[in-house]
């Protein structure tokens, strides 16, 4: 046995503490169709390639749109602009009485390629259709295969850092 094998592992609170270091972009995650869509805020997003493009998001399995992305195979990655703060804490469930449908305002969603739900003023939205998952403890891994990608110009980034949603400023 080496060593790394027999060190406990840290506890999720000071984990978690560490973690709240890294600033990280914000998406909305939604799937689902017109009347039956389920979305939620997420940082663990990642490219995995771009030939051919691949991303990866992990979703929490108690999350709403989990069994939904897994069953319909097909979500979208909606990347917010610095003025989306409210968004993102509606869909990270900053409103308990708003789940589901509830969450999307139909002026601001329209439908991709996959059928899944776009963010129109998202900074981007990228439409996947998933191609693999990975179980892990509490989340899944989903990886999804880009098949479109909606871009704003000059849009600023939403991030999140240390508890708080921050606008990127730029330096030059």
């Amino acid at each position: 046995m080496d060593d790394a094998t027999q060190t406990a592992p840290v506890a999720p609170a000071m984990f978690r503490a560490g973690l709240r270091r890294l600033a990280g972009g914000v998406t909305i995650i939604a799937t689902g169709s017109h009347g039956a869509r389920a979305g939620l805020t997420a940082t663990a997003v990642m490219s995995l390639t771009a030939e051919p493009p691949r991303l990866a998001v992990a979703i929490n399995r108690n999350a709403g749109a989990h069994d939904l992305i897994l069953g319909q195979r097909r979500f979208t990655i909606n990347l917010l602009a610095a003025d989306h703060g409210h968004l993102a804490r509606l869909f990270a469930g900053g409103d308990p009485s708003r789940t589901g449908e509830a969450r999307f305002d139909d002026s601001l969603w329209t439908t991709g390629l996959t059928g899944a739900p776009l963010l129109a003023p998202a900074a981007a939205s990228l439409d996947c259709r998933l191609v693999d998952s990975l179980g892990f403890e509490s989340h899944t891994l989903l990886v999804g295969a880009v098949v479109d990608v909606k871009a704003r110009d000059a849009a600023t980034a939403l991030i999140y850092h240390d508890g708080c949603f921050a606008g990127l400023t730029p330096i030059d």
